[in-house]
């Protein structure tokens, strides 16, 4: 079965940022029988609403990547891990910016301190003759994944032979029909979801990393004791070269009223304001926060007019907000006026 939606729509990927006019083409027409206006240089729609091709698609308004949210990390120096970088699941009071959408941690040795703790847009890891970029579209779209349990692979466009991102909700479902980034063309597959990061540990020749270990380490926080509070869940990292496993469990960021870091650790179980979090909605939390991230899908907790039991929207299949949400406990169906995602921790958002 395929999503209402069943083609891929996506985002400019940080790597096209600012790197020329706009070359606008249509190889193919659409089911209305229009041209379908692509940007090449932007991997964007470039049709009006009437169907004429505009003069520049909607990528040619950003500019390239700073120099300062870029980063060329050299492999053999150090032990390094990187993870897609997502909007975090709760998050109470004055959160400074977290620009970036890959997240880098890099030590020396095992035993040492990190020296690198920072997210970028774009980050180029060497190792050897080996060289891959990976760009914020695709880091958050493997961490959406990998929080849904979907595995993902790179596939290449037949008819650009660029390598596709699926991202968003099409990141959570493996599914037959992919319109490339690069082209704007359809192409088909058996059920899958791309994403050129799929795989990367092998390409760049490194042993599979520890298993992650559910750390046994619990954290009872109050929301007026800081200035602010961000919490995500643990997720895989795209690769990593270190020698120790990675923490599994709810990260947790506080800041003081001085704007100043006092937690940035992995904890499990959290107990927050006097609620413990069930991390399976928690981890549900993180995904539907990327899928509404920018406002559209409202977010909420609701009770089940049957049994009073609070819901949580389906963690399986296509991950996308709905108007009929069936109970976990009773089945009882209930409604809500727009389409939305339900979990019962949608409230600790504040």
């Amino acid at each position: 079965m395929g999503s209402p939606m069943d083609h891929c729509t996506h985002n400019i990927p940080e790597t096209k940022k600012g790197i020329g006019p706009c070359r606008i083409e249509a190889e193919v027409k659409k089911r209305n029988g229009k041209p379908n206006w692509w940007c090449r240089t932007h991997g964007l729609e470039a049709a009006g609403p009437d169907g004429a091709p505009l003069d520049r698609c909607s990528g040619a308004w950003f500019d390239p990547v700073p120099d300062e949210m870029q980063i060329d990390i050299d492999l053999l120096v150090g032990e390094v891990a990187v993870w897609g970088e997502l909007t975090p699941a709760i998050a109470i009071g004055k959160i400074p910016d977290q620009p970036g959408g890959v997240h880098v941690h890099r030590r020396q040795n095992a035993a040492s301190a990190k020296d690198i703790d920072s997210s970028y847009d774009i980050v180029a890891v060497r190792r050897g003759g080996v060289t891959e970029t990976i760009e914020g579209m695709a880091a958050r779209a493997f961490a959406i994944s990998e929080l849904t349990q979907q595995e993902v692979q790179p596939l290449t466009c037949p008819h650009c032979d660029e390598v596709h991102i699926d991202e968003l909700k099409f990141a959570t479902q493996p599914h037959r029909k992919h319109l490339c980034n690069s082209c704007g063309r359809n192409f088909r597959r058996t059920p899958s979801i791309s994403n050129p990061l799929g795989g990367l540990q092998a390409r760049l020749g490194l042993p599979e990393p520890p298993p992650a270990q559910q750390v046994d380490r619990r954290l009872d926080i109050s929301s007026q004791d800081h200035a602010g509070l961000a919490l995500w869940p643990s997720n895989k990292a795209i690769f990593s070269t270190m020698t120790r496993p990675e923490d599994k469990g709810i990260h947790v960021h506080a800041w003081s009223d001085a704007c100043e870091m006092v937690i940035d650790e992995t904890y499990s179980p959290v107990v927050l304001d006097g609620e413990i979090i069930d991390e399976q909605a928690f981890r549900m939390l993180a995904v539907q926060r990327a899928l509404s991230a920018d406002g559209s899908i409202p977010i909420v907790a609701m009770a089940c007019i049957g049994c009073g039991h609070s819901i949580l929207s389906p963690t399986e299949g296509w991950i996308e907000p709905s108007t009929r949400h069936a109970c976990n406990a009773c089945g009882t169906e209930n409604r809500t006026r727009r389409k939305s995602f339900l979990n019962p921790l949608a409230h600790k958002h504040v």
